[in-house]
């Protein structure tokens, strides 16, 4: 594969990984919600769901892609269960004012496990990466000349963008974060994230 075409690819990525969607929304209301460590489990997750298209992209399996409906669909409720329980834990701080208790520990393995889990679930339900993978990189990428070097190559290039931009957006919000001491200020932010994932679990439920 020639350099341009890796740089078409990377600047593709790039794009990707920018746009602001239902993965970068939830990576960020994680960091509000449990701090930058989480989040960034969270984001390795939906790393991870970005390859999995990749690599069906690869190996020319979209086809066998679109009759998984069973897997699809466990992948999205999965994807909107945890939306959900973010959405219900921001509404909740903002009506009491308290934290509700988490269902695993902070910092557990279990917690770690289970954010990781919803990370991968993100992009294997929404439609942004399905249709990025399965049919804009073909347009532009030769994917027949994708050796396993080259294959293992675009992988690292997928992982360096992703650190990269998703740090970019953690820090941000991170910083955010400090400033959310005051009841007042913590309540509205609440309220707004709350909102925000609704409105990203309705989204991914109706998708197609």
């Amino acid at each position: 594969m020639s350099p341009e075409n890796l740089l078409l690819f990377a600047g593709a990525l790039l794009v990707l990984f920018i746009t602001p969607g239902p993965g970068i929304a939830a990576m960020v209301a994680r960091t509000l919600d449990a701090g930058p460590v989480n989040a960034a489990i969270y984001g390795s997750g939906i790393l991870l769901g970005d390859m999995f298209w990749f690599t069906l992209a690869v190996t020319g399996l979209s086809a066998l892609a679109t009759q998984l409906s069973g897997f699809w669909l466990a992948a999205k409720l999965v994807g909107v269960a945890y939306l959900s329980w973010m959405a219900f834990r921001a509404f909740w701080s903002a009506w009491t004012g308290a934290r509700p208790k988490p269902v695993f520990k902070a910092g557990s393995k279990r917690s770690h496990a289970a954010t990781f889990i919803a990370g991968v679930a993100m992009p294997l339900s929404n439609p942004k990466p399905i249709v990025f993978y399965l049919t804009l990189v073909p347009a532009f990428v030769p994917l027949e000349a994708i050796t396993p070097a080259t294959y293992a190559l675009m992988l690292a290039m997928m992982t360096v963008l992703a650190v990269l931009t998703a740090g970019a957006y953690i820090g941000g919000a991170h910083r955010a974060r400090e400033w959310l001491v005051t009841p007042a200020v913590r309540r509205g932010a609440d309220i707004v994230t709350g909102l925000v994932m609704t409105g990203i679990a309705i989204l991914l439920l109706v998708a197609r």
